[in-house]
C-alpha cells in the first residue's frame, strides 16, 4: 500500500478533462511536501440479467479500459511538478486502476491519504449534476478531508481561507483546522457565523488565539449557504464541516455543505466536524458515531 509519512494526496479522476483537480492536488502537495496517489475507478455498465460468474470474468477488460485516463492524468500531473517545483523530489506520482462503485471505492482509499481531491461540475440548468453527485458521496464518508474544485477553476487565489459555523464552542476543531489551511497558505482567515436562530442573540466568541494569520469574524443573520457563499466571493479555499451526527447509517453531508459544493466557484474543503484535518482509519466510524452525544 502506499501508507508513508506524509499521507500522500489521493487524487480521483475520471473519463473528462481533470485540469482543475490536478492543479489543485499539485498545489496542495507543494503545500504539504507530499506526493499524490492518482487513482481512476471503471465504473461498469453490467446487464443484471447475466450470471454472477460472467461478471466476474469481465475484472481484466474494465482494468484495461480505464488504463489511458489514468496515463493521461499521471503524465499531467508530473508536467505541472517539473513546471512549478522541479527540484522538490517529495512531490512523486503513484497511480492505482480498480473498479466498481465510486463512492465505496474512494471511501475505503481515503484511510491512507491526508486529502482527497475530486472535480465536479457544479450545478446544472436542471439542479445537481452527476459529478456533483458523486462527490456529495464521497464528501458524505470519507475518511480524510474532501477537497472538491469546481472543473472551471485553474489557479491559487490570493484570497482568504473562508470558514463557516454556526456555534464557535462546538465548532472548534473545524475552526482549528481552518486556521491551519490558512497558515499552510501564508492567507488571511474569514470566519462566517450564519446562526441557526438569531444572529442578534448573545454568542460565544471565537478564540482563535495563537492561530499565527489575521482572523476576520463576520457574524450574520440569514441562511447560512447563502451568507457564507456570500462573503467566500474571492476566496483561496472554502472549508464546511459535514453534520455533527449521532448515527453513521444514513448520514447526510447537510444542506449547507452540499450547496456550498454546488454553488461555490473556488475549491471547498469539507472536513469532518469531530476529527477535523486528521484521519483515523481504525477508529474513524466509532469517532464519527459519538459525535454530539
Amino acid at each position: 500500500m502506499w501508507d508513508i509519512e506524509p499521507r500522500k494526496i489521493l487524487v480521483a479522476v475520471d473519463a473528462d478533462d481533470a485540469e482543475a483537480a490536478l492543479r489543485c492536488a499539485v498545489a496542495e502537495a507543494r503545500r504539504r511536501g507530499c506526493g499524490l496517489h492518482i487513482v481512476h475507478v471503471a465504473r461498469p455498465g453490467l446487464d443484471l440479467t447475466c450470471a454472477l460468474d460472467d461478471v466476474c470474468l469481465v475484472d481484466g477488460e474494465l482494468r484495461l479500459a480505464g488504463r489511458p485516463e489514468l496515463a493521461a492524468a499521471a503524465g499531467r500531473a508530473q508536467a505541472l511538478i517539473d513546471e512549478l517545483a522541479p527540484d522538490d523530489d517529495r512531490l512523486s506520482v503513484s497511480t492505482e486502476l480498480t473498479h466498481g462503485s465510486v463512492v465505496g471505492a474512494l471511501q475505503a482509499l481515503s484511510r491512507h491519504a491526508s486529502v482527497l481531491v475530486l472535480q465536479h461540475h457544479g450545478m446544472g440548468p436542471g439542479g445537481e449534476t452527476a459529478t456533483l453527485s458523486v462527490t456529495a458521496g464521497v464528501a458524505a464518508a470519507a475518511h480524510c478531508p474532501v477537497l472538491a474544485v469546481p472543473d472551471t477553476w485553474r489557479a491559487d487565489a490570493a484570497g482568504p481561507v473562508v470558514v463557516g459555523i454556526e456555534d464557535p464552542e462546538r465548532d472548534t476543531v473545524l475552526l482549528r483546522t481552518a486556521a491551519r489551511e490558512a497558515a499552510r497558505r501564508d492567507a488571511p482567515l474569514r470566519v462566517v457565523r450564519a446562526p441557526a436562530r438569531d444572529a442578534r442573540r448573545p454568542s460565544a466568541p471565537v478564540d482563535l488565539t495563537g492561530c499565527g494569520v489575521p482572523v476576520d469574524v463576520i457574524v450574520e443573520d440569514g441562511p447560512a449557504d447563502a451568507v457564507l457563499l456570500h462573503h467566500a466571493e474571492g476566496a483561496a479555499l472554502v472549508i464546511v464541516g459535514r453534520h455533527h451526527r449521532r448515527h453513521v447509517v444514513g448520514a447526510a453531508l447537510g444542506r449547507t455543505a452540499r450547496a456550498v459544493l454546488g454553488r461555490c466557484g473556488v475549491p471547498v474543503l469539507v472536513v469532518d466536524p469531530v476529527v477535523g484535518d486528521g484521519v483515523v482509519p481504525d477508529a474513524h466510524e466509532g469517532v464519527r458515531a459519538g459525535a454530539g452525544s
